[in-house]
């Protein structure tokens, strides 16, 4: 039994395309939760820390060991660089092959680069120059950096520089700049390591290092574990709390909207689009914070390192976020169709597995097997159009990066050919590059899938922003008493959606408090439709329903509701427990006997009217059935009540109204499934509990006709006629009709029951 997709852009109406509102809507939840989100965040601030302290404690990893130098004595060199302004090394007459009366000033201080702009030895000092003195003490490199690491924030220094040409002295005194809070830290903390170059003190240098590393290491991991946890459960929370406003609205919808759309494309919301919304929550926790905040420590450092740096970064920026957009578009678009293929496949499945008897028994395995293989196909097109977008996007951004990352180290290289660099930060720098586009490429999917939640969160806020059939009130809206004199329909008109005829038209009917009405007619004649609007389930275009002359419409729908009880014609039995079944009748009981349930570990005081189950079940005549089952009233039945026969399902139903106990009941008897001993049982339930109430039965039978004082004989959605039995056989040739082709039963089980009970005279007004 094929059935069509909804195909709705979508149950909101209109397919909007305004980026990421539907995903900013979602702060709504996640806003109760951010305490632990606040948590959250800063251990991934934490994770992301580390890892920037990690990739910073390479650089001197590499200075010993390739640079063969002692942290301190590279931390003073660095110190004396930025205090001066510029480029000094160790001057080494071996390294360098000088000759000469150069070489007496072996270690000393040198110049490897023309001063910068505001060093105060711009104009007096040239590259290759030698620093041999500091404050008239001959002092050698690593002294001389010492010195001046050491020396006050606002000192001043005599320096004795000799020109690399002329072999000149120059003494000159120059203000030295204030040294970073960074390089402070850093001198501090090198403080604590050995100073020497020897083979043991660069091994216990190394071993130093290395353990801070994995010390670094373990807190990074440590909050990175704490951190995708919490993200976690602020994600799983807002999801709940998202769908708690979708069971809220949905259980609050007009019935018109579930016999226009069906229920598959809201079970999909439910879960395949929530579980979208969840994956997104946690992308957007997780790794678009921790990602940016790596790449960012990375950034900053190699940013110190070279500043040009970010010239690159500029670089690749416009192109990456026009690549990102015009991806993201299009697995939003895709994702969206591939939601609502969900929808279309559990429309086709729900309906093939409850019709499975009809499939088998007209041979239709193969057509539904085609049918939802159809939507299977359609569904992995755009299942693999969101795959290649996702498998491409990586891949791009990957080669963008190493191709940035080429050009970058060959400029980098540049500059230490010419002196600018050493080779340790060199290879800093070009680790750096890593560090900082491994965390981009990682985004590089970033907006894919966001677009991806976005779609998903816009089916779900498409739900949670349709009308409910009671909209809210400042206060609410008054309760209805109980009926005390009569209920009028007034010129009820209603028409389907989509409807070209109405389905009840210019209906005019008054019953008194107490009275039994049957509604007779032909199949589509509006009878159901007529009780539905009775409870509400429907609002008619045009006329209204009174009670004791009071609009009903100007009252609560619970307040009307609650003077109901429904049996429909398609009983319908939930999957649980007998017990529980019955008890649906009543909310309180039925709570509390769900949380005993729920949380058997917990003492709760005990359930006050547990007998009144078994008291409505033999009103109904249904305990006796109930306990020849395997656990009596604690039997499981099964989905739709696949355990039970058609009259044993419509007996429970009666037990379900008879525990309400409400002074209206709608009864809406079953044609099919039911034998002359359950037919009989449920007109005796019926009977004994329209004692002193007010009835709407909907006739199927003769045997229930007998039960009513009017009979409304209903065609077209109008009234025919209205009277007793006698008075129809008369006068209405409709109801003759009807009385004998489908309300006479004709089983002869059926007409020994009525030999034997011979009818009763028919009364009513």
């Amino acid at each position: 039994m094929r059935v069509k997709g909804t195909n709705k852009r979508d149950i909101g109406g209109k397919n909007r395309d305004k980026g990421m509102i539907f995903l900013r809507r979602l702060w709504k939840y996640v806003r109760p939760q951010k305490r632990t989100l606040s948590l959250a965040i800063a251990s991934i601030v934490v994770m992301a820390i580390s890892y920037s302290a990690g990739i910073t404690a390479i650089l001197p990893i590499l200075t010993v060991m390739i640079e063969r130098k002692s942290v301190p004595a590279w931390v003073n060199n660095s110190i004396a660089e930025e205090r001066l302004h510029a480029k000094l090394d160790v001057f080494n007459r071996v390294d360098t092959g000088t000759t000469g009366p150069l070489a007496e000033y072996d270690h000393a201080a040198q110049l490897t680069a023309k001063p910068r702009e505001k060093s105060p030895l711009l104009k007096l000092a040239r590259k290759d120059d030698l620093i041999i003195a500091a404050d008239d003490r001959r002092m050698d490199g690593p002294e001389l950096f010492r010195y001046i690491a050491s020396l006050p924030q606002d000192a001043q220094v005599t320096l004795t520089l000799v020109s690399a040409r002329e072999l000149k002295r120059t003494t000159l005194s120059v203000p030295l700049e204030k040294t970073e809070l960074r390089w402070r830290a850093g001198h501090a903390a090198a403080s604590f390591l050995p100073s020497g170059t020897s083979r043991s003190d660069m091994l216990r240098t190394l071993i130093y290092i290395l353990g801070v590393m994995v010390a670094i290491s373990l807190v990074q991991n440590a909050a990175r574990a704490v951190g995708e946890y919490l993200v976690g459960v602020v994600a799983a929370r807002t999801l709940v709390s998202v769908r708690r406003d979708m069971y809220r609205k949905v259980l609050r919808l007009p019935l018109a909207f579930f016999s226009q759309h069906g229920t598959s494309d809201v079970m999909s919301r439910f879960t395949q689009d929530s579980q979208d919304i969840y994956r997104g929550l946690t992308f957007v926790f997780a790794q678009t914070v921790r990602e940016p905040l790596k790449s960012l420590g990375v950034f900053v450092f190699a940013l110190w390192l070279a500043p040009k740096v970010t010239l690159f970064a500029i670089v690749v920026a416009p192109g990456a976020i026009v690549l990102i957009r015009y991806f993201g578009k299009i697995v939003r678009r895709a994702n969206r169709r591939l939601l609502q293929g969900f929808a279309r496949m559990l429309a086709g499945l729900e309906s093939a597995l409850i019709g499975i008897r009809v499939v088998k028994g007209y041979n239709m395995e193969r057509f539904e097997r085609r049918h939802l293989f159809g939507i299977d196909w359609t569904m992995m097109r755009q299942q693999l159009r969101i795959e290649m977008v996702e498998a491409v996007i990586s891949p791009v951004f990957e080669f963008l990066g190493i191709f940035i990352g080429a050009l970058a180290t060959i400029w980098f290289f540049s500059q230490m050919l010419d002196g600018q660099m050493t080779p340790a930060g060199f290879m800093t720098m070009v680790i750096c590059l890593v560090a900082i586009f491994d965390p981009l490429r990682k985004l590089s999917n970033l907006y894919t899938r966001l677009q991806r939640a976005n779609a998903a969160a816009e089916r779900v806020f498409e739900i949670i922003d349709l009308p409910v059939e009671e909209p809210y009130r400042p206060g609410g809206l008054p309760n209805l008493e109980e009926m005390r004199r009569e209920i009028t329909f007034e010129d009820l008109t209603f028409t389907y959606p989509g409807s070209d005829r109405p389905a009840v038209r210019d209906f005019m009917l008054r019953v008194r408090k107490g009275e039994r009405v049957a509604v007779v007619g032909p199949n589509g004649s509006g009878k159901t439709t007529l009780l539905a609007i009775l409870a509400r389930f429907f609002e008619p275009q045009s006329g209204q329903i009174l009670f004791d002359g009071e609009p009903v419409s100007n009252y609560s729908l619970r307040s009307l509701r609650r003077q109901i009880s429904l049996v429909t014609q398609d009983s319908i039995i939930f999957a649980g427990t007998v017990r529980e079944n019955i008890a649906y009748g009543d909310e309180r009981l039925m709570r509390q006997m769900v949380l005993q349930a729920r949380h058997p570990q917990r003492r709760y005081p005990e359930i006050q009217g547990l007998e009144r189950i078994e008291d409505a079940a033999r009103a109904a005549y249904a305990d006796e059935f109930i306990r020849q089952m395997p656990q009596g009233y604690d039997t499981l039945i099964g989905e739709h009540g696949a355990t039970l026969s058609g009259g044993q399902k419509q007996l429970v139903a009666i037990a379900r109204a008879i525990l309400r106990n409400a002074p209206i009941l709608i009864f809406d008897e079953a044609t099919s499934q039911i034998d002359a001993d359950s037919e009989n049982k449920i007109h005796r339930a019926v009977e004994d509990f329209l004692a002193n109430r007010t009835g709407f039965i909907i006739a199927h039978r003769f045997s229930t006709i007998l039960q009513a004082d009017r009979i409304v004989c209903m065609d077209e959605g109008q009234i025919v006629d209205v009277g007793t039995h006698s008075e129809l056989l008369e006068r209405c040739s409709l109801y003759k009709t009807l009385f004998e082709t489908q309300l006479m039963d004709r089983r002869p089980e059926s007409r020994v029951v009525r030999e034997a009970e011979p009818v009763a005279p028919v009364t009513g007004s």
